[in-house]
């Protein structure tokens, strides 16, 4: 869970993920008063399939988030509002590190969890129904 947390944070905190992904160099850009007005931008009228690609990776990196706290702690609840905290807080610390903190890029990491945790409930109803029904001698 620390290596994903770290991965995330570096991927928020970085001035351009691209040239982190590219040449492997990260470059931390500090803010001390940012506007805190930006992170209610609204969404793009028409994104871009580039952006929706991104916000994609936001669901997903979410996704794996709440799968790994789910596996160290084994409580839906826990590992969803845990996940949804750390959404919340690096949108805003993006704001921070003159990146684009945005209330909508909380609702794709949402969608990422909610996804995750809907899945992990089926697996684990279906573990437990499973281990309820009697074998047939």
């Amino acid at each position: 869970m620390l290596f994903w947390c770290t991965v995330i944070f570096i991927s928020t905190c970085s001035a351009s993920l691209e040239t982190f992904l590219e040449s492997g160099i990260i470059n931390f850009n500090w803010t001390g008063n940012p506007s805190y007005s930006d992170f209610f931008n609204p969404m793009p009228v028409s994104p871009s399939l580039v952006f929706l690609l991104r916000k994609l990776g936001h669901a997903f990196v979410f996704f794996i988030l709440t799968a790994v706290l789910f596996s160290m702690k084994g409580n839906l609840l826990y590992s969803g509002l845990s996940a949804f905290f750390f959404a919340v807080s690096t949108e805003i610390l993006q704001l921070f590190f003159a990146r684009d903190g945005r209330l909508f890029d909380v609702a794709f990491d949402s969608l990422g969890i909610v996804l995750a945790l809907i899945i992990l409930a089926v697996i684990y109803m279906s573990k437990t129904r499973a281990e309820m029904v009697p074998l047939d001698e």
